[in-house]
């Protein structure tokens, strides 16, 4: 096997016309990186290999390559003009980004009216018909679930992504009205999420369930700053706000992170990032970044845990992604 990857390599350095002989600047101490190597001539085919560091730039420069080992792909799904697909890495049972990509196109074609699928809805003024502008939510929502390969080798409960585009934001009005995408990665599973039902409560949720999402974790299990606003939603749960982010304080949304709970669970990890900064990132006016989460003092299940999430443009394959990294093995409490 090691033979058959060496002459992958050198078969796509050839094609590449990355010469293998390092530059005056290398630093021959600098290691080996892992690389996921992937040949324009054969975009299908990848192979995680390790080169040397400073052959991960030239590799990521002349082919579709990328960082780290090999994505193992979930479902995949049309969004806007393009695809969506869920995707993870990870070394062994140990994880290194759960995350979702998508290609160039997706972010054209995408649907602004009405401003949601018609999913969740609850017939408020009960004149027979739900208005899709203020008796329904959860704007046009995707799961996606992860590889098995993934849920099977590693001891982590995230299991699926669930993708909210929302064309005309939601509340708070003025903090998180504009175009966003809201990228959940759930950590319980689907029929629980699904029998959060629509009703007549706040953010049009039913009453009992909306109870249920008002039944918060024990503080510890809880990261600081994070709040409980009201925004208990059918087929999602409680999302928990910071509202020390700079959304709250005069500066204009582009990206927060939040957590959700469920009936005394912690339930899923949110990045939410706007249309306009995922489009900057594309363009290259906003800089891929990864940023810290304001972490718990103690978490409920024992298993992997990410302490970033991360939003990147892959240029050299038109595509962007949102990611948690950092994993870290917890001990449940």
């Amino acid at each position: 096997m090691r033979l058959r990857l060496t002459a992958i390599v050198a078969a796509v350095l050839l094609f590449a016309g990355v010469t293998a002989v390092p530059p005056a600047t290398a630093n021959p101490s600098s290691g080996l990186q892992r690389l996921c190597l992937v040949n324009e001539h054969a975009p299908n085919l990848e192979h995680t290999v390790r080169v040397p560091s400073w052959m991960v730039d030239r590799l990521i420069e002349k082919t579709l390559s990328y960082r780290g080992p090999c994505a193992e792909y979930g479902d995949r799904a049309p969004l806007g003009a393009g695809e969506q697909v869920a995707y993870t890495q990870r070394v062994g049972s140990r994880p290194i980004a759960v995350g979702w990509r998508v290609d160039g196109d997706s972010l054209q074609g995408l649907p602004t009216d009405p401003p949601n699928a018609g999913l969740w809805c609850y017939d408020k003024n009960g004149d027979g018909t739900t208005d899709r502008m203020t008796e329904c939510t959860g704007g046009y929502e995707t799961k996606l679930d992860l590889s098995d390969r993934f849920t099977d080798a590693v001891h982590s409960q995230f299991s699926y992504v669930l993708n909210n585009w929302n064309p005309m934001g939601h509340m708070p009005p003025h903090v998180y009205d504009l175009p966003h995408f809201d990228v959940h990665f759930y950590l319980n599973d689907n029929a629980e999420r699904l029998a959060i039902r629509p009703g007549p409560c706040p953010a049009l949720v039913n009453c009992e369930d909306y109870k249920l999402g008002k039944d918060l974790p024990d503080d510890r299990y809880v990261a600081p700053d994070y709040a409980d606003l009201d925004a208990v939603e059918p087929a999602m749960g409680n999302h928990l706000i910071d509202p020390t982010g700079p959304e709250f304080n005069g500066e204009r949304f582009t990206h927060t992170f939040i957590y959700g709970s469920w009936d005394d669970e912690i339930t899923f990890y949110e990045p939410m990032i706007t249309h306009e900064w995922l489009a900057g990132v594309a363009d290259g006016t906003q800089q891929s970044a990864c940023y810290p989460m304001k972490l718990p003092d103690a978490w409920q299940q024992s298993g992997w845990f990410p302490t970033r999430y991360c939003i990147r443009d892959l240029d050299n394959r038109d595509e962007l992604s949102v990611s948690m990294e950092g994993f870290v093995y917890r001990q449940a409490a």
